[in-house]
């Protein structure tokens, strides 16, 4: 069993938080070549954990450290929040947290993006149930609804007008525009949250 990170959204960390979401397509990049049973896989196998990071606020400070292998100095955040026996606070639940502005060496809270969260401040942990490939087209309404869209707001009997049209429409604000008509070979991972 393998555990790695994997980024989501805001809206998407709701999502799971609601327990509406227990898949996620991800583009087969180049680099991982050809996608037979034996390849590898970036989202693991069945039975790996996949720790989610996202949007969050951490309290620290701002030091400069000369970077050797570039031969220059460089800002780096230290991350106080454990030691001085804080929470995390998450961008998806607290979207106005005060935050302190620009690099400074003052302790306080900043916000920190997604690819930088340390596994410590991670709250949700994902286990794998299934990992295949497929082209992105290939959804169908039950997968789109368990890619955790958002409900038609308009409908009380929470249907969806369409799921596959609102999948379409999330994976192209997140990939841009004729994402969906290039159709790429995808990762489809099945997971279901965990005890974190």
């Amino acid at each position: 069993m393998s555990e790695r990170g994997i980024l989501f959204s805001a809206p998407m960390v709701r999502a799971l938080l609601a327990g509406t979401k227990t898949q996620t397509r991800r583009a087969v990049k180049e680099r991982e070549g050809s996608v037979h049973a034996d390849s590898p896989r970036p989202y693991g196998r069945p039975g790996d954990r996949l720790w989610v990071r996202e949007t969050f606020f951490a309290y620290g400070r701002w030091e400069k450290r000369y970077n050797e292998k570039k031969q220059r100095d460089e800002w780096r955040f230290v991350d106080m929040t454990l030691e001085r026996s804080h929470s995390y606070l998450y961008a998806a639940d607290n979207p106005d947290v005060p935050v302190e502005k620009g690099r400074s060496a003052t302790p306080g809270w900043h916000t920190r993006p997604a690819l930088f969260m340390p596994r410590a401040a991670s709250r949700i942990l994902l286990k794998v149930v299934s990992v295949r490939v497929e082209r992105l087209q290939a959804i169908s309404d039950h997968d789109a609804i368990a890619e955790g869209i958002e409900r038609d707001a308009g409908n009380t009997t929470e249907s969806f007008s369409c799921p596959v049209d609102s999948y379409r429409s999330l994976w192209e604000q997140i990939n841009g525009i004729g994402s969906w008509n290039a159709n790429p070979l995808i990762w489809v991972v099945e997971f279901r949250r965990m005890e974190a």
